[in-house]
């Protein structure tokens, strides 16, 4: 009696062992799975809400958004065919550029009265998907001709960013304690020639992307972007 207790098997079968490693892989591929799917679904969620924005600022302007690219629209509010709005979608991102014509008159930073419509219409818009939107952040950006009025191009792009989030605050009445928003300024150090990602990005290339009279129109813009809540 004494030798068949000694002799009891305490580890596991070889075949246990195997069917309870399948099982926790079973279980870990439908995590995976599960995760997958969620994260599908909620970029399917945040797609619609941005093509919502855009086919909103269209509707304001009885226009059709033009597609310049894949995730890529731009909007021409008067119908000249000018590039007035570009508003470019990433996975949880959306980019709405503005060119600074159609908001500031030239070496000012006061929003004139045609920007101040402009910005009430998507102020409205934005008002509608705050739910869906956990920061907002208003970039500045200038070309390489510098300012006299101003100690330097940064200081004028921050000074256009900040306005523009005091009229969002003060006539659209998103509130940056409740929605969370920021103002900043890139200066001229961020032409749209610019890349993401690009590494070596120098002053020769700054020289570059601003050389001709449509490069600098296309870097003087205010960038709105807006973070989707996954």
């Amino acid at each position: 009696m004494e030798r068949e207790a000694f002799e009891f098997n305490f580890w596991p079968s070889f075949a246990d062992l195997m069917l309870a490693l399948v099982l926790v892989l079973v279980l870990l591929l439908f995590m995976f799975a599960a995760v997958i799917t969620i994260g599908t679904v909620n970029l399917e969620k945040v797609q619609t809400n941005q093509l919502t924005v855009i086919e909103s600022i269209a509707k304001a302007y009885d226009a059709t958004p033009n597609q310049l690219g894949t995730n890529v629209y731009e909007i021409s509010i008067d119908r000249s065919g000018s590039h007035d709005i570009e508003i470019r979608n990433e996975p949880a991102l959306q980019r709405i550029t503005f060119s600074d014509k159609i908001l500031f008159v030239p070496n000012d930073y006061k929003i004139n009265d045609k920007g101040q419509a402009v910005l009430r219409m998507v102020g409205e818009v934005l008002k509608q998907q705050l739910p869906n939107i956990r920061e907002i952040q208003i970039q500045g950006h200038a070309d390489t001709d510098q300012t006299a009025r101003f100690p330097s191009n940064t200081h004028l792009a921050a000074l256009r960013a900040i306005e523009v989030l005091r009229f969002f605050q003060n006539e659209s009445g998103i509130d940056p304690a409740q929605h969370l928003m920021s103002a900043t300024s890139f200066g001229e150090f961020d032409p749209v020639q610019r890349g993401r990602e690009e590494v070596g990005y120098d002053r020769d290339k700054l020289v570059r992307d601003n050389s001709t009279l449509e490069l600098k129109a296309n870097n003087r813009r205010i960038e709105l972007l807006l973070f989707y809540r996954l």
